[in-house]
């Protein structure tokens, strides 16, 4: 999971709630896709119950803890009593406005209820109306249907990155403004020329580790990838041309050759506006083939490359760039308040110290929030002593710091627990 997608969603427990109609839908692995995004879901078994009995204070609690219910069913087994009784549960929940449901059919056909609703003749009206809400919330999401039919595995990939993007698109929301976004989205909007469709242009974005780079970028995409027909976003440049062709290309001929293929995407991307952020460029090579890749795409795409070396866009020949520099001072004491005490600013008997372990994080967004997450909560005593200790190993990366930090966690548990 990436650092700055793991900071929006910091202090969540839970995110995703999965429930499913059988093995079969089990089986997709939905879950996984979901956490390489670096969203925690919950994995309902209640599809097991096949008595009549109350959901589980487990599920409950999942339940209420979760912003979204993913509903996957499959015709190719039985419906039983736990799901539908779940999915009873879990529609209550929206009726409240408390959580989204996206359902998820893997084939055209209804569900199987005879045998449940024999078992249970009383509850037959109750289920087959909460399965009708369930249809009528479908119509409103276009991947619900029929994955398993057309490219599941690619339609699944789709849908976890459409939560992603709920997920991004609140977290903005929550945290525009925060620490100079605004400031830096403007400036970055600008390069974007989204006004513009002459060209795919590319643009670079640059600054030290832990600066808040892909964070920016993040901002920027969940605000404009409604605006392309195909949007990605790429965290692991290992293996990136795969993940490109892997997520870019879609419904091709499997039985075609790579060359047959690589024409077919050619022809189809050349009248489809993509937005495509590459996180982590290392050289120019990588830089290169990216934008020769960006040239199969229509006018209007917009290809950004995140960096930590200016050099590589240089040499990549990226003429719109975009420095992400340190906090200001006022930025950062904004950023570490909210992180430490819950609150825009620190209050008068912290704020001296405040103002140490924002220096000592050197105005990096990464570092201070670390800092602040660490000390929230913590007495005066312990402030000092472990700023005293940053102080020592200042010239250490935030990471580094953080596992310092980890260590004087667990030894303050250790002498707690002597203590009792």
């Amino acid at each position: 999971m990436s650092s700055s997608y793991s900071f929006l969603l910091a202090g969540r427990e839970l995110d995703v709630f999965l429930s499913f109609s059988g093995k079969k839908a089990l089986d997709m692995d939905f879950g996984y896709d979901l956490s390489r995004n670096g969203i925690k879901s919950f994995k309902s078994e209640s599809w097991k119950e096949k008595s009549f009995k109350p959901i589980d204070r487990q599920t409950l609690e999942a339940l209420t803890e979760s912003k979204v219910a993913v509903v996957m069913t499959s015709d190719e087994e039985a419906s039983s009593v736990g799901f539908l009784e779940e999915l009873l549960v879990i529609l209550e929940f929206q009726e409240k406005r408390s959580l989204t449901v996206i359902p998820i059919f893997l084939t055209k056909r209804p569900l199987d209820m005879e045998e449940v609703s024999h078992l249970f003749p009383e509850r037959d009206r109750t289920w087959r109306t909460v399965i009708a809400k369930l249809e009528n919330i479908s119509a409103q999401y276009s991947l619900s249907r029929n994955l398993a039919v057309i490219h599941g595995t690619h339609r699944i990939k789709q849908v976890a990155d459409d939560i992603r993007l709920m997920f991004l698109s609140c977290a903005s929301s929550d945290f525009k403004g925060l620490a100079g976004m605004d400031r830096h989205l403007k400036a970055f909007h600008e390069l974007l020329a989204l006004d513009s469709d002459k060209e795919v242009r590319t643009v670079g974005i640059w600054g030290c580790a832990g600066v808040g780079k892909t964070t920016l970028a993040r901002y920027a995409y969940a605000e404009i990838f409604v605006e392309f027909h195909t949007h990605l976003f790429v965290e692991n440049i290992q293996d990136m041309k795969q993940k490109l062709l892997e997520n870019i290309e879609v419904e091709e001929d499997v039985t075609s050759s790579d060359h047959e293929r690589n024409e077919i995407t050619e022809a189809r991307n050349k009248h489809r506006k993509v937005l495509l952020v590459a996180d982590g460029v290392k050289d120019s090579e990588q830089g290169q083939w990216i934008k020769e890749y960006a040239n199969w795409f229509a006018p209007g795409s917009r290809i950004i490359l995140i960096t930590q070396d200016k050099s590589v866009l240089e040499e990549s020949e990226v003429n719109h760039v975009y420095e992400v520099g340190s906090l200001r001072y006022d930025e950062a004491l904004q950023l570490f308040s909210r992180f430490a005490f819950r609150q825009p600013y620190p209050p008068p008997e912290f704020e001296r110290l405040s103002v140490r372990a924002v220096q000592l994080a050197g105005f990096l967004p990464m570092a201070i929030r670390l800092f602040g997450s660490f000390l929230t909560g913590r007495g005066k005593e312990e402030w000092e002593a472990t700023l005293l200790k940053l102080s020592a190993k200042q010239s250490k990366e935030a990471v580094e710091v953080w596992k310092i930090m980890e260590a004087s966690e667990d030894e303050h548990i250790v002498e707690a627990s002597s203590q009792r």
